[in-house]
């Protein structure tokens, strides 16, 4: 078990809103990116078309989908057993990554166009509290068990912190171009997609506790449980469990080629999917022993399968077919179809 480096010294905290331009990193090097997926061959369950190319997907535990799309630029709150749209709620500039303060909600839309974060109730989609000046570009945000919301600056470098719906701190780089990050206990584990590992902060202290290397480029998180994070290594078609308290040791490594992409954990089953966007396949994989991870099928999705979602009631996986190309569409893969 290799243990990642620990940050000898904790950066500055800058308390209010991002850091200005002067501050910010030069971004050098491409960032990773899922693959341009080929034409989906017959997807497993049922598709249902979505108006809007969507991205990032959720599932409350009332069974409520909400989906960020864009062409128009909004929330998509669907029924997650059959598909069928609740509400719209309309968003300025198109969210890519959703995730959930609580199992069932409220929504975090993190709005890349307006630099701001909206705080979305899923039942009947009113926006509780929109924050603003949430960094340059923000990409992801969770919520860590404090109550601390940590959105992920990925133009600006680094994190911002929000408190009862306002910036209450920022850090600066940090991660050069922070993407996908997971709530682990009061730790939120950043990914950096230009391949400077992970990045551990404290949701309590709003300070950087841990960074170092892991992969090749790094894209998407989820966290699986008390203390351990799954990273998506999209570059190097890998999958990673690591232990974050909160410094970071690998627990196993998942063989994940094509482009390791969109990841969800079912807690109650024990199974982590990913998706592989080169080839339009979703992964399944029995996580009930960490250190012994043990992929189980592979199943056949709609195209460029970039985010995927588990229904926890039922098992279900929901899946969003993400090219602008085609007739958006949603995916709903029943539970009885993850085993072989």
């Amino acid at each position: 078990m290799k243990q990642l480096l620990v940050v000898v010294a904790v950066l500055a905290l800058v308390t209010g809103c991002a850091a200005q331009d002067s501050d910010k990193p030069a971004v050098t090097t491409p960032a990773a990116e899922p693959a341009e997926a080929p034409s989906a061959q017959t997807p497993v369950g049922v598709v249902t078309p979505l108006a809007g190319a969507p991205e990032g997907i959720v599932v409350t535990t009332s069974g409520i989908a909400a989906v960020g799309v864009r062409e128009p630029d909004g929330i998509r709150l669907v029924d997650a057993t059959t598909g069928v749209e609740r509400s719209f709620v309309p968003t300025t500039g198109a969210p890519r990554h959703l995730s959930l303060a609580g199992p069932d909600g409220p929504v975090l839309a993190p709005l890349e166009a307006s630099d701001e974060l909206l705080v979305v109730d899923p039942e009947n989609g009113n926006v509780i509290t929109t924050v603003q000046g949430v960094g340059r570009q923000p990409h992801d945000a969770v919520t860590t068990s404090d109550g601390t919301t940590v959105v992920t600056n990925e133009m600006g470098g680094g994190v911002v912190f929000v408190r009862d719906g306002a910036v209450t701190a920022s850090l600066p780089a940090g991660p050069v171009q922070p993407g996908g990050l997971a709530a682990v206990g009061e730790y939120a584990a950043v990914a950096d997609v230009q391949g400077n590992g992970v990045w551990i902060y404290s949701g309590p202290d709003q300070e950087l506790v841990a960074q170092g290397p892991l992969g090749t480029k790094l894209t998407h998180a989820t966290a699986l449980g008390r203390d351990l994070a799954a990273f998506a290594d999209t570059d190097g078609g890998a999958v990673f469990i690591e232990r974050v308290d909160p410094q970071v040791s690998e627990v196993s490594r998942i063989e994940a080629p094509g482009n390791p992409y969109g990841l969800a954990y079912d807690p109650q089953r024990k199974l982590l999917l990913i998706t592989l966007t080169e080839s339009n396949t979703l992964r399944v994989v029995d996580v009930a022993d960490p250190a012994a991870p043990r992929p189980i099928v592979d199943l056949p999705t709609v195209r460029q399968a970039n985010s995927v979602a588990v229904d926890t009631r039922s098992g279900d996986v929901l899946v969003t077919g993400s090219n602008p190309g085609d007739e958006s569409s949603l995916q709903i893969i029943p539970a009885s179809a993850l085993t072989p």
